[in-house]
């Protein structure tokens, strides 16, 4: 079974030929993307009579650079998602943890490699929150926890002195510990939640960030992973084809590592588009769940809401399919002030005259 994503817009054209959403249902940067970046990628347009560097020895580099680490405990991937393929090829692991509810590839990455997976659920009565609960699940027959934070689609962060405890327990019994950290940079207190330092302390840590969300190249296809663990990474450059990052990606992220203001100006943006979107969506009647991303997450009775803001070129994620979730949960992405206006007054529309 393929998992579905928002960003679908192909099947809404589709369905409503001739039409662009206003898309909502994927979490990408408002800004769009930097103008450094686009000339970059558009400059690289001459490269691409050569085969990328499978390597990535520019992209490692200024990887280097940004997180004060050698270049060789990086790996670059065509995105995130390629990343936790390849991982879950590498460790093979024989029984995993992951939350529930939280970004879906996790598991479809895990299930064609056999292993057992538990579920640690994450309950709306503590805002989807990971809890000191899950340290004891955290045992010697544990191979891998995987853990999303913020979390994907809930938007929560994980304590920081809770997942240093879940980092002490990993160590304690030998588990693999992937960490998520794709929508870190929205986050107002990005450095409170890096884990990066404890990379030093565990060889078993992994950490996985991509250029997508926050420089808006979703196309583009271009993750990231750093580890201390030189014969994963290894393991990891053989575990698919060599080509696996374009020329026009390498470019996009070497420029992307110099837009030093770019990530904070964001998160700053983002906190307050945010908190206004949310009190908008509370005053719909829905219940809205206090994420701390570029996305939110909210519960409403109305069951085909998504159904209902199609026909009006609106489109937002059903989280219908997120284990651990269900029926009238949505997630709906920080837009800009303008874009989010059109969201609620669509909404408030459908809910008083219908679709």
């Amino acid at each position: 079974m393929q998992y579905q994503h928002g960003g679908d817009v192909y099947s809404y054209s589709e369905q409503f030929p001739g039409t662009t959403p206003l898309d909502f249902s994927a979490n990408i940067n408002p800004r769009g993307i930097p103008a450094r970046v686009r000339a970059a990628m558009h400059d690289a347009i001459d490269l691409c009579t050569q085969y990328p560097d499978p390597h990535c020895r520019a992209l490692r580099k200024a990887l280097g650079q940004r997180w004060q680490l050698d270049p060789k405990y990086f790996f670059c991937a065509n995105g995130a998602a390629e990343i936790f393929y390849r991982l879950a090829t590498c460790l093979k692991p024989s029984r995993a943890l992951l939350t529930a509810p939280t970004f879906g590839e996790y598991e479809m990455a895990l299930r064609p490699t056999g292993c057992d997976i538990d579920f640690f659920t994450l309950n709306a009565s503590e805002q989807f929150r990971v809890t000191a609960r899950i340290l004891d699940q955290i045992t010697d027959d544990l191979s891998l926890l995987i853990l999303c934070n913020p979390n994907n689609p809930t938007g929560c962060t994980i304590d920081p002195q809770l997942l240093i405890q879940i980092i002490e327990r990993c160590r304690a019994h030998q588990t693999w510990l992937i960490l998520d950290e794709c929508f870190g940079d929205f986050l107002l207190d990005a450095h409170a939640h890096e884990m990066r330092s404890w990379l030093d302390q565990y060889d078993r840590l992994i950490i996985v960030r991509a250029f997508t969300k926050m420089y808006a190249v979703p196309g583009v296809r271009l993750g990231w992973c750093m580890t201390k663990n030189l014969d994963l990474i290894a393991q990891l450059s053989t575990s698919g084809q060599p080509w696996n990052v374009s020329v026009i990606a390498q470019a996009c992220g070497v420029a992307a590592l110099t837009c030093t203001d770019w990530e904070e100006q964001t998160a700053s943006e983002i906190a307050k588009s945010r908190q206004t979107l949310s009190s908008a969506l509370s005053d719909c009647g829905f219940q809205v769940f206090p994420g701390e991303a570029n996305y939110l997450l909210f519960y409403s009775d109305c069951y085909d809401l998504r159904e209902q803001l199609m026909p009006h070129g609106v489109l937002i994620r059903s989280c219908a399919n997120y284990r651990g979730l269900g029926q009238g949960y949505y997630r709906v992405a920080v837009k800009s002030d303008a874009d989010n206006q059109i969201l609620i007054q669509t909404i408030s529309e459908v809910l008083t005259h219908g679709s």
